[in-house]
């Protein structure tokens, strides 16, 4: 007769089990915190919320009264099993139910039948000499097997009909949740055109400002501003004066965009790009055309375009003005 599985062992594993898939199905709404200390507390949060709900709770409370139930029928089971064991039978069995449970679980992992038992479960069947033995499936082996399978049957359950597992709608809901954040923290922290700073001496800025240029102006105007569909931001010719600073000019088309063409869009009014990275980015072309050389068109570089703003040349008023072609562009 076979040592049964003690209540105190089971009725917590299945419980703890019960309680995984509870929490498994019920959605959270907190964001989650990064690494495994981060992990931690996201499950004692995602525990906490979930049985917050005293449906769980009484989901809980009625799977624990069943358990006890069955650890009751199964007391039962064994006492009538005992009664019919012979003497040194019982004796053996009493003697192991002393042991330890996990001690006699680990020995049991190594142990193998006696001759008698050996021989006991023989199968009338061989091949070549290989004789079959009908041993029992090991219990830990069992418990994996079933509990495969109620896994798989709640895993499809709250998969067909709830939010669980929808990586798609996971996903929606996240990125709104992290837009919420974004859009609190440009309100708190962007600025407007007033409040822009030129930061072309600051070489970080000007890094910055480079790698968004180099995403979403190189296009039209290239990764050197020498101008292609665009103009050529490296000379002193200029289609849009809005504004009488050069930098400040620079911030208000890539802000509003420009008003002698729609295709040169207006990023911050659209969202794309915030106040302080318009400002950096502002830095970087004012820092292209007033610090580094020009690009001229027997460099590859585009024709003037636009009219010579003497104040904002290298050269000041006295730059020499050259017939220029209009186009549409930053400038």
């Amino acid at each position: 007769m076979k040592q049964r599985t003690p209540g105190r062992v089971f009725i917590p594993l299945v419980m703890i089990s019960i309680i995984g898939m509870i929490m498994m199905v019920t959605p959270v709404g907190f964001d989650r915190n990064p690494g495994f200390v981060g992990f931690i507390q996201d499950s004692w949060n995602h525990f906490k919320e979930t049985f917050s709900d005293w449906v769980a709770i009484g989901i809980l409370i009625i799977a624990l009264i069943m358990l006890l139930i069955v650890n009751a029928i199964n007391k039962v089971v064994e006492s009538q099993k005992f009664k019919k064991l012979s003497p040194v039978q019982q004796e053996q069995y009493v003697v192991m139910s002393k042991q330890n449970y996990f001690s006699r679980l680990l020995r049991s992992s190594s142990e193998r039948q006696s001759d008698e038992e050996e021989q006991a479960i023989i199968l009338d069947h061989g091949f070549d000499g290989i004789k079959e033995l009908d041993n029992a499936l090991p219990q830990w082996w069992l418990a994996l097997f079933y509990g495969g399978i109620v896994y798989c049957v709640v895993y499809l359950l709250a998969y067909g009909f709830t939010d669980f597992a929808k990586p798609y709608e996971e996903y929606e809901v996240d990125n709104a949740r992290q837009q919420e954040l974004v859009d609190i923290w440009i309100a708190e922290n962007d600025i407007s055109m007033e409040g822009a700073v030129n930061k072309y001496t600051d070489p970080q800025a000007i890094e910055e400002g480079k790698k968004t240029f180099e995403q979403l102006c190189a296009t039209c105007h290239t990764a050197n501003g020498a101008g292609g569909i665009g103009p050529n931001l490296t000379d002193d010719y200029w289609i849009n004066k809005t504004q009488d600073s050069l930098f400040y000019n620079i911030y208000d088309i890539v802000y509003n965009g420009s008003p002698k063409n729609a295709q040169m869009r207006a990023f911050g009014q659209r969202g794309e790009l915030t106040g302080l990275s318009i400002e950096k980015v502002a830095s970087y072309v004012y820092y292209m055309n007033q610090e580094l050389a020009p690009i001229t068109e027997s460099e590859g570089g585009a024709a003037p375009q636009g009219e010579l703003i003497a104040e904002w040349s290298r050269g000041g008023a006295a730059a020499e003005a050259a017939p220029a072609a209009k186009t549409d562009s930053i400038k």
